[in-house]
């Protein structure tokens, strides 16, 4: 324990614990990937479908979009020189983290509300033979279960990216008023990794919190 104890403290004095912006380029970069994942389930799903009666995955859609250009900006914001806002962050991933799940939810209640759709047999193959094979699956069925899946890997990646933050804000916080914590000591891509790619001036100079010159 003393051993990690010291290792941790080491770390602590050559390389900043509040350098959020390696973290939140990552957390961006994912999040980003799943969102287009996202986009891409739902558009190929629901483009053959009639737009009447379909608000429901406009909403959707909508939220996507949304948050793929937040990511997009507050991406180029901090790659500019630009600090990030914690609470800012706390409150944009807590909303993204709801939202997703929220759609993830959403689209298996949609899937298990139209199940019979998806399994389309004749009534009379139906009474002459229940035990013949099942034919293939619809394919809005495969797309629904991919947008579920990705709404909700990525509603996670967003719920990790708000508690890191708000751990980091509360430390910081506690740091300010004399507390002995230290402030959560973030680590891109691993300690040896982040180690590494410190010998770096520009990785030094994106880790600090003083604004970047251009």
């Amino acid at each position: 324990m003393n051993k990690l104890y010291v290792h941790s403290t080491t770390d602590f004095l050559h390389i900043k614990p509040v350098a959020v912006r390696p973290t939140l380029f990552i957390f961006y970069t994912l999040e980003t990937i799943l969102n287009i994942i996202c986009i891409g389930y739902h558009i190929t799903g629901f483009q053959p479908l009639d737009w009447r009666g379909q608000e429901i995955h406009y909403i959707c859609l909508i939220v996507f979009y949304v948050f793929i250009l937040v990511n997009f900006f507050q991406s180029i914001a901090i790659c500019t020189g630009r600090m990030p806002s914690v609470l800012v962050e706390i409150w944009k991933a807590s909303v993204a983290a709801v939202a997703f799940i929220l759609i993830s939810l959403l689209t298996m209640w949609d899937v298990e509300r139209q199940f019979s759709v998806f399994f389309v047999r004749p009534p009379s193959e139906q009474a002459q033979d229940e035990h013949r094979e099942l034919p293939p699956v619809h394919p809005t069925f495969r797309y629904k279960k991919g947008q579920a899946i990705s709404s909700l890997s990525c509603g996670l990646i967003y719920m990790l990216h708000a508690v890191i933050m708000f751990d980091v804000r509360l430390t910081s916080k506690l740091v300010v008023n004399g507390s002995q914590h230290l402030p959560i000591p973030l680590f891109v891509l691993g300690r040896a990794f982040h180690r590494q790619m410190s010998k770096y001036e520009w990785f030094t100079e994106f880790c600090g919190n003083n604004t970047i010159d251009l």
